[in-house]
């Protein structure tokens, strides 16, 4: 079954040669041949592509280029900002610490005696139904917020993108802070009430990396690591960096035509995907950076499937996996169908990423350095991308 995004696939264009790593079976060239083309649809320089059948890797290619000037070949350990993909690694670091003992759905997050009662945050909010917000409804973004309503100028409530607005309203310095993204939205208050409706949010897993630090006195990314990534047998995922002269050597370059006003406050105008928005504050909702491999070990590692050791039990897969109370489709980190298929995507400037476990032992990773400027058209392409690329190998898709 695939995901319903309402989609519609394009028929094969002439392939062209963006660098694709040559390959052994002509199933895997028909792959390469559509994701090629896909990518030439798109304008897009560069990707990787991991897929595993049954815990082995079955493909594993980089596309393109890793440059914007097309000098340097797209290699499969390339690494990506992976933006909303993200979640999922924040979502299995919370079930840890639940299934750990240190953390239950229905902890209270903000106010005096519960997790997150410091004073910087609590003196700032004025709307009381933010000290009913549980741990539950911030995995399940239930937790009040809705980033569709307008906030001043914008038509959109996002603080991420708005990082100026944010710092001058708290009188907070540049760059934007995490910390100061979750006060904004303390401040700004809630537009439902905690676990009522289902409205994505960004700033939510924010402050789940919070929940994190306090419960385990650890900076978020270093208990990811000890938590999630080492005992997944992961050394490559980490934390990207906002500007290109910052990125790591093994990263790669990312394309956008927007630009914007610098997170750094100093008055220039920057490209979006290289100092608009600080994604350095972004870290527990949307800013790792990974290879696709690295990516599909991860999902491997929670598929709740006997043909790869896990490192959550069983009990932790199944509550982390259950459709949510409000929305039916997104679990814990997770979006979810009824055929038991798992998977998240992940949009910024300059960023498409598209991860998927199913249930027939099935994972992918698919990676690109910039993201199409039809959304709606994109997505619905880019979804039935993997799907087309698993019946292109001859194999059988759930």
């Amino acid at each position: 079954m695939k995901i319903n995004i309402g989609i519609t696939f394009l028929a094969f264009l002439t392939t062209f040669n963006l660098g694709a790593q040559p390959v052994q079976t002509s199933q895997h060239i028909a792959v390469d041949q559509q994701i090629i083309k896909f990518m030439k649809l798109w304008n897009i320089t560069g990707g990787a592509v991991a897929i595993t059948k049954d815990g082995k890797t079955i493909y594993n290619k980089g596309f393109g280029y890793s440059d914007q000037n097309k000098t340097k070949k797209a290699k499969a350990d390339d690494l990506y900002r992976i933006a909303s993909v993200s979640k999922p690694i924040t979502s299995i670091g919370i079930m840890k610490l639940l299934e750990n003992g240190q953390l239950s759905l229905t902890d209270k997050v903000f106010g005096k005696g519960n997790i997150l009662d410091q004073p910087y945050y609590l003196q700032v909010i004025t709307d009381h139904r933010i000290y009913d917000i549980t741990i539950q409804h911030l995995l399940e973004h239930t937790g009040g917020w809705d980033r569709n309503v307008p906030y001043g100028d914008y038509s959109h409530s996002d603080p991420a993108f708005f990082p100026l607005l944010v710092t001058s309203t708290l009188s907070e310095p540049n760059p934007v802070g995490d910390s100061t993204l979750i006060k904004f939205m303390l401040k700004k208050g809630l537009d439902n009430n905690p676990g009522a409706n289902y409205s994505y949010s960004n700033v939510g897993y924010l402050v789940l990396g919070k929940v994190i630090e306090k419960i385990t006195g650890m900076k978020y990314a270093a208990y990811i690591e000890k938590a999630v990534l080492k005992p997944a047998g992961i050394i490559n995922i980490q934390l990207g960096k906002n500007l290109l002269a910052s990125r790591h050597i093994r990263e790669t370059e990312y394309s956008s035509t927007s630009t914007t006003l610098s997170c750094y406050g100093d008055g220039t105008r920057v490209p979006w995907q290289y100092g608009g928005f600080n994604i350095e504050a972004m870290n527990a909702h949307g800013g790792w950076i990974a290879s696709a491999s690295d990516l599909t070990k991860l999902l491997l590692s929670v598929d709740g499937l006997a043909t790869s050791p896990d490192i959550l039990n069983g009990t932790t897969i199944k509550a982390m996996t259950a459709p949510g109370n409000v929305n039916k489709g997104y679990a814990k980190g997770w979006c979810v169908n009824s055929k038991n298929t798992w998977w998240h995507t992940g949009s910024m400037d300059g960023t498409s990423s598209f991860v998927c476990r199913t249930t027939d032992g099935y994972t992918w990773a698919f990676l690109f350095n910039s993201r199409g400027t039809n959304s709606d058209t994109f997505w619905q392409e880019f979804d039935r991308l993997p799907w087309n690329c698993l019946k292109t190998m001859s194999t059988a898709v759930a």
